[in-house]
């Protein structure tokens, strides 16, 4: 009798964790990254092409975590990328920089410095990414 509910914890647990485990996703940048105002704070995701650099401020990792969103992980995703950019830009700002460059998006080891995808860790409980980017101030911004 004990061994069966051993075995049956066992299996359970076994399965919640089955349930639990996090994908490594690359996702198409959302539309709006993509099409951004080069007003404000301006991103350049990997290599491309920007003003000089004047000033290199410091390079800032931002980390997010949302819960899962009901319309799907890629959506989740795609919020988490998002609220990471505002707060990368809202840092920047705050710091007089007009630019974040060599953007790059990161879950755990994988990382992505493209400006076409992205990188998320996706679950069923939510989505988790860092973006990372050096704050600096271009000439002629």
């Amino acid at each position: 009798m004990k061994k069966k509910i051993v075995v049956g914890l066992i299996a359970s647990i076994v399965l919640l964790q089955a349930g639990c485990t996090t994908q490594i996703r690359t996702l198409p940048m959302p539309a709006d990254v993509q099409t951004q105002s080069k007003q404000g704070v301006a991103l350049y995701f990997g290599d491309e092409p920007h003003a000089s650099v004047k000033k290199l401020i410091e390079t800032k990792e931002v980390r997010v975590r949302l819960p899962r969103d009901m319309n799907g992980q890629d959506v989740t995703c795609n919020m988490a990328l998002n609220q990471a950019l505002k707060q990368l830009r809202d840092y920047a700002s705050a710091r007089q920089a007009n630019a974040v460059v060599n953007v790059t998006t990161r879950f755990q080891r994988t990382e992505t410095s493209s400006h076409k995808e992205f990188t998320c860790g996706a679950s069923n409980n939510g989505s988790t990414l860092a973006v990372r980017g050096d704050i600096a101030q271009l000439a002629n911004e």
